[in-house]
């Protein structure tokens, strides 16, 4: 008993000694004495440049603490340029579970931090210098080996609560103008303790100057960590945002992310599992796992959007889709698709989409977030793009009117001598945006509905990069028949050149005519092909430079608005020096063929094969089209028998000697008078009609030469027939 009573006396005496020694270390000794070899210290082992504004206070026991205020960091390189500003801070080590190797930490407080990124216009960024540089390594005396650092023991790490308020981070780029800012962060946990959960609860404000942004930040989880398995959990992630500014027209948009989130370094993989996304009345469910994290990162998962009304899910984030022709589109739209990346693409996989009847499947996403590379390859039965096309806007204040025909406008073009508009100098192609499109897809659809017109069979394939779109494949059946197109835009050539090939087989012209509104100029099932260049990007432009060829086949059809036989019938009439009696033939004229083809060459389009088979009548032509100024001169030959009905009119009779004479017919004006603009060509028949009436009088002086001669003085009678031309 009294050696215990002994041995108690000792440790108390030395508890007080301790307690009076720690007493007077705490009183005597002043760590503000130290600040500059403490800012020593950080430049050499840090590399920055530190300040220290407020005094040092401290304690030993039984915590180790100590409190800031008023610190700086900056880069040693710019030191007028500080990289974080802490208003103030204060942290406390238990002693004695030290000697435990065991960390036990009170409260961790940081008030008024600032954080200010930079990247230069070079791309370098302000925090990059910060921390040890790379030692110099010398070459070891010779026999000595290098030491081999023994790996610490790990520490027992436990936290009451880390609390962050009233913090800033903002982030500046100076080679993209960007900056964002993050406001009013306020960070709390619970108790971090390895293994045990602890509730984190953040707050804050980001605000974005392209586009201009505010999105409020708050997010509430429980997190889990295991610092020897390197395992860090976040469940019951519940994210929120609200989001305001110039995408939003102003309005409000609230987001909520919840979900199960889980990272494993060791394994290198990460997973967010059990999403749940809210957006108005969008709700979405799904997950997301990565793998070979610090390697080539892949990602996989699957989404799987529920039916919403995306036409009030677009209002309420201030996007106008009260333009569509039709009210009621974008009211049902669903989606589900399996997802497949990597750190710099995300491709939805097994893609399913529902867009209110229509449904299409495949795949699309981004093989490139940088180059923004578009990839698609989508199917579906049935797609009306009419319906999702802007409505024709009323002008306000006017009265509905129903427009008046244009005077003479029908079959056969109008009859107005007025000159047309001339070709527009306005851009119709984004220049800028197909510069830098990169882009390559497919869609293949059994009947798309566009511009009023069905098309079946639909096939478009396109592709885009480094300035040059192709369209690879354009095909479908329309107007009766089916046609094929291919492509070229060339934006990298200056002025920019547009190519086209294309082929119709078996339309319906009239159909076609009809469908964009140009007047009728001829009806029958037509075959054509196209080949042609322009450089520029306008239509006047386009007219100016068209080059290239084209040809085109009409069978079983008429011209409409001409009366090929009421003209040939005048022609012979004018070169029977007779008047017809009645008009002959219909206004349309039926043929069973009309075709040739074209050079083009600078917007004048040039034919020398023209042929029309006309019942009774062989019709051959030549011309050309002058697209600039939207002119045309064509002349045909007609090859005819005449008048062959029951009662034919005297004034068109074809005698023997009319047999081989190709009527002139000239078709002279502006393109929309076309078929109006025929009629015939007067000087041609008087010419045809001088050589007729010669002719005559040669057969008549040979007739009576033979009459007077007859096998008599044959000299005679050939020298008469030599000064006749015969």
């Amino acid at each position: 008993m009294k050696a215990a009573k002994i041995i108690g006396l000792v440790l108390l005496t030395l508890l007080v000694l301790v307690v009076i020694g720690l007493f007077v270390v705490t009183r005597l000794f002043d760590p503000n004495d130290y600040k500059e070899q403490i800012q020593q210290a950080a430049r050499d082992k840090a590399n920055v440049e530190l300040t220290l504004g407020g005094d040092i206070g401290w304690s030993l026991f039984p915590w180790l603490g100590i409190e800031l205020e008023n610190v700086t960091v900056a880069p040693l390189q710019q030191p007028d340029q500080p990289l974080a500003e802490v208003g103030s801070m204060g942290l406390g080590v238990e002693v004695l579970p030290l000697l435990r190797r065991q960390l036990r930490m009170s409260d961790v407080i940081l008030d008024s931090v600032t954080l200010s990124l930079v990247r230069d216009a070079e791309g370098n960024g302000n925090w990059e210098t910060i921390g040890p540089q790379e030692p110099i390594e010398e070459p070891l005396p010779s026999g000595d080996q290098p030491r081999t650092e023994q790996p610490d023991q790990e520490f027992d790490l436990a936290v009451e609560s880390i609390r962050v308020t009233n913090a800033a981070v903002s982030y500046v780029d100076r080679q993209s103008g960007r900056t964002i800012t993050l406001e009013d962060l306020n960070l709390s946990t619970g108790a971090l303790i390895e293994g045990r959960p602890v509730e984190v609860e953040l707050l804050g404000l980001v605000v974005l100057d392209q586009p201009l942004m505010r999105i409020r930040v708050d997010l509430d989880a429980i997190a889990l960590f295991d610092l020897e398995k390197q395992r860090y959990q976040l469940d019951a992630i519940d994210l929120n945002l609200d989001a305001s500014g110039d995408p939003f027209d102003g309005r409000a948009v609230s987001l909520r992310l919840q979900g199960n989130g889980q990272l494993d370094q060791a394994a290198q993989t990460a997973a967010l599992e059990e999403i749940r996304l809210s957006l108005a009345d969008l709700r979405a469910t799904g997950q997301l796992s990565a793998t070979d994290l610090d390697g080539d990162l892949r990602l996989a998962g699957s989404l799987n959007v529920a039916e919403f009304n995306a036409r009030e899910l677009l209002a309420s984030i201030g996007q106008d889709v009260s333009s569509t022709s039709d009210p009621r589109a974008l009211e049902k739209v669903a989606m589900t698709a399996r997802l497949d990346g990597s750190a710099n693409s995300l491709m939805l996989e097994d893609l399913q989409l529902t867009i209110d009847d229509a449904t299409l499947a495949g795949r699309a996403g981004l093989a490139d977030f940088e180059k923004q590379a578009v990839r698609f390859d989508l199917s579906g039965e049935r797609l009306d793009l009419d319906r999702f096309l802007a409505a024709e806007e009323p002008v306000e204040g006017a009265e509905p009117v129903t427009p008046a025909p244009a005077p003479g406008r029908g079959e056969g073009g109008t009859r107005s001598s007025a000159p047309p508009l001339e070709w527009s100098d306005e851009p119709l192609l984004p220049l800028d945006t197909l510069a830098t499109l990169d882009a390559d897809g497919k869609l293949t659809v059994q009947q798309l509905i566009v511009t009023g017109q069905t098309f079946e069979s639909f096939i478009a394939s396109v592709q885009a990069a480094d300035g040059r779109v192709r369209l690879r494949q354009l095909e479908g059946g329309v107007f009766g028949g089916r046609f094929t197109a291919s492509g070229e835009i060339d934006t990298r050539a200056t002025p920019v050149r547009v190519q086209v090939t294309k082929q119709l087989r078996d339309m319906d012209s009239q159909a076609i005519q009809e469908a964009y509104e140009v007047p009728l100029q001829f009806r029958g099932a037509l075959d054509m092909d196209v080949d042609v260049t322009a450089r520029g990007n306008s239509m006047a432009r386009w007219m100016n430079t068209l080059g290239g060829s084209a040809r085109f086949d009409v069978s079983d059809g008429a011209l409409l608005g001409v009366n090929l036989e009421q003209q040939a019938c005048q022609a012979i009439a004018l070169a029977n020096r007779k008047s017809l009696s009645q008009p002959r033939g219909e206004e349309n004229t039926p043929f069973d063929r009309l075709r040739g083809s074209f050079r083009i060459n600078d917007g004048t389009v040039t034919t020398n094969d023209l042929i029309v088979a006309v019942p009774g009548i062989q019709a051959s032509g030549r011309g050309r089209l002058e697209l600039p100024v939207q002119r045309m001169d064509f002349r045909l030959g007609l090859l005819i028998e005449g008048d062959k009905s029951e009662m034919p009119d005297p004034a068109c009779q074809v005698n023997e000697r009319y047999r081989d004479i190709q009527w002139p017919v000239r078709c002279q004006g502006f393109l929309h008078n076309a078929a109006k603009s025929c009629g015939v060509d007067t000087d041609e028949v008087a010419k045809i009609a001088g050589r007729l009436l010669g002719n005559e009088a040669r057969r008549k002086v040979e007739e009576r030469v033979e009459e007077k001669l007859g096998d008599q003085a044959p000299e005679i009678r050939d020298a008469i027939r030599g000064l006749l031309g015969r």
